[in-house]
């Protein structure tokens, strides 16, 4: 009976003096490792970096983390609610009035004054906002601003302790009230939405001072938890008995938003680091495989003097375990550091240039969960690329070291014995798939490598910059003025800009806000539509028809934008709308066009015997006239204020101007101009900019392209590095193959056959992991591909699919060269010695 000697110690100094003995191996597969060890920790560092930023610009997005509200709540509905566990928060809102301003009237924007309790601040606003200075209003004269209210205060050099005077509108009572500031923070989604109320918080004692309450005047703010939003409606609907006047209102969305976005960066992660765990494994086990192959002698003198293979399997893999401590900690610290550097600007180059530039924030997060994955991953890897080397060597016999080949043995399916099994490429084809796994692992490695560097490619060349610009830049300069003026401060302006030198065209669409009359037949379908998609379902026909009172009880209530567009402008809508528009009866003033935005799509509306009237605000003018539905004008117009949901916007002509006789009217002026002055000329507009915004080309130009260098250094970088990984895999192939089949072809030339044969004979080999590689990209990759280039124009409506053409035809060059070159050179530098010094060598 045969019983296992007890010599840790043994095995502990063979593993090490092979390690020793083995110095280049090592150095190669210590930056396997490495290289693996820090990919891993790159894609895992970015992808959880992206997935906490991401949630986070959301919820800066939404404002909050509250996403269901009841109006005007008891204490006795609230302690049920409670009683639900439903919730992750429950906070308490009172809006106590607004700051009275004749200039914030004008540019029709709203200061909220609000209280609200502490688990609102601290569980729902605070995680929201940011650069949070001082704390939330405790005394009754406190007061807490938002930047965006300091802004449009214009409350320049605020500290914390100033004293502000507001004159304040609270149970429709003007008060002139002095406040001390207690705190500032940014409110990251008001600045962003210009015709938003800003908020100015008060404390509790300010709202007892004036007698208001949460049931009254207040609302409930709930942060229902994720698992159970699909219940909570039908929960809170069977528990909840509510007064006449209230409804639940759930806004779901924001928190969708999030869900898909850690799924979808969950998803991303998960498969990129499984092609990396499979690169690695490839790499690091044919580097150790061909480590066995070498040392295969030794590991059967093992065995001949007692060495069970449960201890060989111990030293092979002991020696994978000592090269990882060496490795991992190098490949960690290398991710930490590119981490810091690539991390931050991929994620600012993520949201450059949208609607999101500075809501996205570029920290890069370093969790535990990072270290312990790519530590547990690469060990994962190495042992498993350990796993196959070590059951060679445990299990080889001191008879079978003396003539290893690598070749399994197993009984032939098909006789060999032919004229045509004697060919090249014959011998060569078989030569591949003698290891069938291994040649389907090293297929994939390449096709993996190839097809990212080709989807990275196409994803970056169909976001091109020229289509960018084209869709959303058409002008180099887009000026939005919204500080109200009349026809002519508008037209002077103009004028002004039209001898600025270096502009070569001026465009100018006015705007302004009209009392609109009610037509039953035009607004009903759009508020209908507009409600039911927007509000609660449940109770949207409540809200409408409550909506609908208040403009019976208040006509001055139902306003709406109107741009007034000239005859460039409404002969670019008419192409859009196919030449359905009579453009003679629209400049003359007899027919106005509404947008289609809040009607349903799917349906055909016929007003062609409706009219439509407009006031002006002192509604002592007005027009009346035909109308006409058309399916989205601000392609071509962007409207510089926004309507009540459901009521449509409307284009009339530039002659109705006079006939209203406006004065409060807003201008949305487009300048184009040469190159070299567009710096010159960007300075000029903004000093005569007063209030609103200016979109320029050369700014989206930049931010743009800095977003792609990021995308190009990130992704082009992980392609690359996936190729170089795959056709380091293929040339570890080939020195494995040469490697365990010296003595074969030793064999094959003392019989015969040319070194030049066998240098043909290789050369084949190459070219059929080249040509199945490229068939394999040429079938699936174009699949592949195509998939990616759809993905891309759903992702962008400006996205444009460019075949990544020149990058192929690289690729397959290289592809081609390296695999036909790589066999001859391995099987020059293996073959040095004569025939017969290399058979007496094997045979030794």
């Amino acid at each position: 009976m045969k019983f296992e000697n007890n010599n840790k110690e043994i095995i502990k100094k063979i593993t090490n003096r092979s390690l020793k003995s083995n110095k280049t191996r090592n150095i190669f597969v210590v930056l396997a490792i490495v290289l693996t060890t820090f990919m891993l920790a790159c894609v895992f560092t970015l992808g959880i970096s992206f997935n906490e930023n991401y949630q986070l610009m959301n919820l800066r997005d939404a404002g909050t983390t509250a996403n269901t509200y009841l109006n005007n709540p008891s204490e006795k509905q609230i302690s049920e609610i409670k009683n639900l566990n439903i919730t992750d928060s429950i906070g308490k809102e009172i809006t106590v009035g607004n700051v009275d301003s004749n200039k914030l009237k004008k540019n029709e924007q709203n200061i909220v004054l609000e209280y609200i309790d502490k688990e609102a601040w601290e569980k729902q606003i605070k995680p929201a906002v940011g650069d949070i200075k001082g704390s939330y209003p405790e005394k009754e004269n406190e007061i807490m601003l938002s930047q965006s209210v300091i802004d449009l205060l214009k409350l320049k050099n605020i500290e914390l302790g100033d004293k502000i005077v507001l004159n304040c509108n609270i149970n429709k009572k003007i008060k002139s009230i002095e406040f001390v500031i207690s705190g500032t923070y940014t409110d990251y989604s008001m600045v962003k939405r210009s015709n938003i109320d800003k908020l100015a918080y008060v404390s509790n004692d300010f709202i007892k001072k004036h007698n208001l309450s949460l049931e009254k005047n207040g609302v409930l703010t709930i942060d229902v938890k994720d698992a159970k939003k699909g219940d909570a409606e039908k929960i809170l609907k069977q528990n909840i008995d509510l007064n006449k006047n209230q409804s639940f209102t759930y806004l779901y969305e924001q928190s969708n938003s999030q869900q898909n976005a850690m799924i979808t960066s969950l998803a991303m992660v998960a498969i990129i680091s499984l092609f990396m765990i499979l690169s690695g494994y490839l790499l690091i086990y044919n580097i150790l495989y061909i480590a066995i192959t070498k040392d295969i002698q030794f590991y059967g003198m093992l065995k001949t003097i007692g060495a069970s293979p449960k201890q060989i399997k111990r030293i092979v893999k002991g020696q994978g375990l000592r090269l990882s401590i060496i490795g991992i900690p190098i490949g960690i610290i290398l991710a930490i550091i590119v981490s810091f550097l690539v991390v931050p600007a991929a994620l600012e180059g993520f949201s450059a240039g949208t609607y999101y530039e500075g809501m996205m924030p570029t920290q890069a997060h370093f969790t535990p969960l990072v270290f312990i994955g790519t530590i547990l991953f690469s060990l994962f890897t190495v042992w498993v690329s350990c796993v196959k080397p070590a059951k060679i060597a445990s299990k080889i016999s001191p008879t079978e070291a003396l003539n290893y080949t690598g070749k399994k043995s197993k009984k032939q399916k098909k006789n060999r014995k032919s004229t045509n099994g004697g060919k090249l490429y014959k011998m060569a084809w078989y030569n591949v798939f003698r290891d069938k796994k291994r040649a389907i692992l090293v297929f994939l490695s390449l096709f993996v490598g190839i097809m990212t560097f080709l989807s990275v490619n196409t994803f970056i060349s169909s976001l091109s910059l020229e289509n960018y610009i084209s869709e959303y830049y058409p002008h180099d300069f887009e000026m939005v003025d919204t500080n109200e003026s009349s026809s002519d401060e508008i037209d002077k302006k103009i004028d002004e800009i039209k001898d600025m030198d270096g502009v070569t065209s001026v465009n100018a669409i006015k705007f302004a806000r009209l009392n609109l009359g009610f037509n039953k037949n035009i607004l009903m379908p759009s508020l209908e539509n507009s409600y039911k998609t927007y509000a609660d379902p449940d109770t949207y026909k409540k809200q409408l028809n409550k909506y609908i009172d208040q403009i019976k009880k208040n006509p001055d209530k139902l306003k709406t934008m109107v741009a007034f567009l000239d005859k460039d402008d409404i002969e670019k809508i008419n192409k859009i709308e196919g030449g359905k528009i009579d453009i003679k009866a629209f400049n003359e003033g007899k027919l106005v066009l509404v947008d289609g935005f809040f009607y349903d799509g799917d349906k055909n509306y016929d007003f062609s015997n409706e009219k439509l009237t407009l006031k002006n605000n002192k509604k002592d003018k007005q027009v009346t006239a035909n109308v006409q539905l058309i399916s989205d004008g601000e392609k071509v117009i962007k409207f510089s204020g926004d309507n009540e949901v459901g009521i449509p916007y409307v284009y009339m002509s530039k002659s109705l101007i006079n006939n209203l006789k406006n004065d409060n009217m807003t201008d949305w002026i487009t300048v184009d101009c040469k190159k070299e002055y567009s710096k010159y000329i960007k300075k000029k507009l903004k000093s005569m900019q007063k209030e609103g915004y200016i979109d320029a080309k050369m700014d989206a130009s930049e931010n743009f392209t800095q977003s792609k260098i990021m995308m190009n250094v990130v992704g082009g970088g992980i392609a690359i590095i996936f190729i170089f990984i795959g056709l380091l895999n293929f040339i570890n192939v080939m020195i494995t193959n040469v490697s365990t089949r010296l003595r074969e072809l030793a064999i094959m030339e003392s019989i015969g056959m040319t070194k030049k044969q066998i240098k043909k004979m290789l050369t084949y080999e190459g070219l059929y992991y080249a040509g199945i590689t490229l068939g394999m990209i040429f079938t699936l990759g174009l699949g592949i591909i195509y998939v990616i280039a759809e993905m891309t124009q759903n992702l962008a409506d400006y996205a444009k699919f460019i075949f990544p053409t020149n990058q192929l035809i690289f690729l397959v060059i290289v592809i081609t060269l390296v695999c036909s070159i790589t066999p001859g050179i391995v099987y020059k530098f293996s073959s040095k010695q004569s025939v017969i010094d290399r058979l007496r060598e094997i045979n030794k």
